[in-house]
């Protein structure tokens, strides 16, 4: 079995069109390849926070708006509507697959999209006031809908696959999540993944550059599709009898230096 894992993307839409074509589940159609659909045991997983651009630099990129002001009704209707396009391009090409063959699993930030009764998340310098009530326009009922109904962990062949982390509380987004940090897990010594059936653990959320990071003494794979610039990662993870062979692919690290330190 392969699997093809992808951490959060943000409203990237083409990074993540570029990583299925890369990955040679995806055509230039946007459309699921045979590898995808076929008798091929391939599998996706995208581990969630599909919405919400995570810096104004790239709310400008997603709105073509030079200064985007979240607070000006226009560039956050632009926002919007940039990214219902790519949920729904992303809703076309699950309902083409096969069932069980690709998952989504729920982020904070999509849990934010779609819960009225929680305010808007906040990253840096921008607030993610899209779809908020006094803010911005209601999310469509069919996506909103298909967002709810994304799961919070996916198990498979001895892997846990979540946003967040390997417990319970790790993926509920109630107001604790924030008050109390749950992904400061990372930081912890402990394996959390002890006691339970789970040999190796994937999740998203937590910001890594270069994408991939290590936790939970070796058992947790932390994964960061996000990137700055032009950088993207993802986890091609094949099982076998043996074990889990795990290849990061991408552009892991982008970035240009000054020769002048006055210039930098």
């Amino acid at each position: 079995m392969h699997l093809v894992v992808i951490g959060d993307i943000h409203a990237q839409s083409g990074k993540f069109w570029r990583i299925l074509r890369e990955a040679d589940l995806a055509g230039d159609d946007k459309l699921p390849t045979d590898r995808l659909t076929g008798s091929a045991d391939v599998r996706l997983v995208l581990l969630g926070d599909l919405v919400h651009a995570k810096s104004r630099e790239r709310y400008g990129d997603l709105t073509g708006v030079r200064r985007y002001d979240e607070y000006n009704p226009r560039h956050l209707e632009k926002a919007e509507a940039a990214q219902e396009v790519f949920l729904r391009e992303v809703l076309a090409f699950q309902e083409r697959v096969p069932p069980g063959r690709m998952t989504i699993l729920l982020g904070n930030h999509d849990y934010n999209a779609i819960a009225d009764d929680q305010g808007p998340l906040r990253t840096d310098d921008v607030s993610h006031l899209e779809w908020k009530a006094n803010y911005g326009n209601p999310l469509p009922d069919d996506l909103r809908a298909w967002i709810s109904g994304w799961a919070s962990e996916h198990v498979i062949e001895g892997l846990h696959f979540a946003h967040v982390g390997p417990l319970p509380e790790h993926n509920t987004y109630d107001n604790g999540f924030y008050l109390e940090n749950r992904r400061r897990w990372i930081y912890d010594e402990r394996d959390y993944l002890d006691g339970t059936p789970h040999r190796l653990g994937v999740y998203g959320h937590t910001p890594v550059r270069g994408g991939v990071n290590i936790a939970s003494q070796g058992r947790a794979v932390l994964l960061d599709t996000n990137g700055q610039g032009d950088e993207y990662a993802y986890l091609d993870l094949q099982v076998t009898k043996e074990g889990y062979r795990l290849r990061m692919r991408g552009l892991f690290f982008d970035e240009l230096i000054a020769r002048d330190l006055a210039r930098g």
